[in-house]
């Protein structure tokens, strides 16, 4: 695997092999391996490593991008000359900032010996021990065990250079029987936190509560959405909502609304990845150090993510939420938090008198993204609650519903997190009450 030194050296080799008047070039190395299973056996069991550089050339405000996974000097060059190339033909763009100075980036260990020695002895011992909660319920499993590191660099004709490592230990489960199926997963820089049993346990008893399941009218209802559930909502919030660009050209349900009441003030939503807990790197994919932004705070809507592009569009400072360039998104935040609560899962569901529990989303689309209306169905553990309690299971249900106004009657928040995600890229979120869900049919 490519240290953090070793792909800052390759950066800085590929600027200095362009020649334009400014030049950016970024590094990301790969390693990974997984083990997959399926019918409560190991069905597939994999490897593999890579590494690109991607190189950005810019002459009087034409851009260029060029890219190339070959690492040998001729390859190396032959990206950098083609990345001056497309920056000859490109149109000016009379917005380009020009690329960014460096700035002081928080160095921190998010590499983990346990997740890189987790081989493939560790993963079937790992995938066995998930297999066997639903193999002796007379269950069937299906799912993975992965881990991987991702090194990224940045460097540019600036005075960036920076790099740094991450890993990640993720774990998931898919049980079945005759008429149920359960879900639970794991997410963690560090392979020694992976408990395998107690997930295989989580699917398996979710499973066997789902069995058998019965209709339910379409029509508004309260429902309590476990941490899946939530981290799908977040995701397409940082998609559609959370970024300057969007802001910018008007398609952010943030466009005119900052310091707004937009959500329930029971939700705070943050981008950190300077916490202790964060994954991912610390610094965005130009190597701008990445501030604390708060989005959502007590529900008043504070403002997007910015990059070197959109900041001086916003007036904002540049947070460090940068994606490869070329892109068509603007910055994102990939390290999203909503901030916990204080009550209890089994307090959300005993709150309310007739609703809907959900495990899981699958299959979410955006119709509109303003008010970011998401369509989809649920997954793996749906119920019915009945005076605070899960009373039976329910066929899985499709769903239209604008989040931003969901979020509006957020009623309970639990203290617990979890991680949701990858280890490039993840959400840190509760399970949630909200007080109205608009379910628009069953599935069949």
């Amino acid at each position: 695997m490519m240290t953090p030194d070793e792909a800052r050296s390759l950066a800085k080799a590929a600027v200095s092999l362009t020649c334009a008047d400014e030049v950016e070039a970024l590094v990301i190395a790969e390693t990974s391996a997984l083990t997959r299973f399926a019918n409560n056996r190991i069905n597939q069991n994999v490897a593999g490593s890579d590494a690109l550089v991607n190189v950005r050339a810019v002459i009087d405000r034409r851009v260029g991008v060029a890219s190339t996974n070959r690492l040998d000097d001729a390859s190396l060059k032959a990206c950098c000359d083609a990345a001056v190339a497309a920056a000859k033909v490109a149109p000016a763009d009379p917005d380009f900032p020009g690329l960014p100075s460096p700035g002081p980036v928080l160095e921190v260990n998010r590499a983990y010996d346990a997740t890189r020695t987790f081989d493939a002895q560790a993963r079937a011992h790992a995938a066995r021990a998930i297999v066997d909660e639903s193999k002796q319920r007379g269950l069937s499993a299906a799912g993975k065990v992965r881990v991987a590191e991702h090194v990224i660099a940045v460097a540019n004709s600036h005075g960036i250079d920076v790099g740094q490592a991450v890993t990640g230990t993720q774990a998931t489960v898919l049980s079945a029987g005759d008429s149920g199926s359960g879900w639970a997963s794991f997410l963690s820089r560090d392979a020694s936190e992976l408990h395998p049993s107690e997930l295989g346990i989580e699917a398996a008893e979710l499973a066997l509560s789902s069995t058998d399941p019965t209709d339910l009218d379409p029509g508004e209802y309260p429902v309590v959405l476990g941490s899946e559930a939530v981290a799908d909502i977040m995701d397409f919030l940082a998609y559609v909502g959370f970024s300057a660009k969007a802001y910018v050209e008007g398609r952010s349900f943030l466009s005119n609304h900052i310091e707004d009441d937009v959500m329930s003030e029971l939700v705070t939503i943050t981008d950190d990845a300077l916490a202790p807990h964060a994954m991912g790197t610390t610094f965005d994919f130009e190597g701008v150090p990445k501030l604390t932004t708060p989005l959502i705070e007590y529900g008043v809507a504070l403002g997007p993510v910015t990059d070197s592009y959109w900041a001086p569009k916003t007036g904002w400072p540049n947070t460090g939420h940068a994606l490869p360039a070329p892109n068509p998104y603007g910055p994102m935040p990939l390290n999203l938090e909503m901030a916990a609560g204080e009550s209890t899962l089994e307090e959300l569901i005993g709150g309310v008198r007739r609703g809907v529990y959900v495990t899981r989303f699958h299959y979410v689309n955006v119709e509109d993204p303003v008010p970011v209306t998401l369509t989809g169905m649920t997954r793996d553990g749906t119920f019915l609650i009945e005076d605070g309690r899960l009373t039976r299971p329910l066929k899985n249900l499709r769903f239209t519903q604008p989040m931003v106004r969901a979020m509006r009657f957020c009623a309970g928040v639990t203290a617990e997190r979890r991680f949701v995600g990858t280890e490039e890229g993840a959400s840190l979120v509760p399970a949630i009450l909200l007080e109205a869900f608009n379910f628009t049919g069953q599935t069949r």
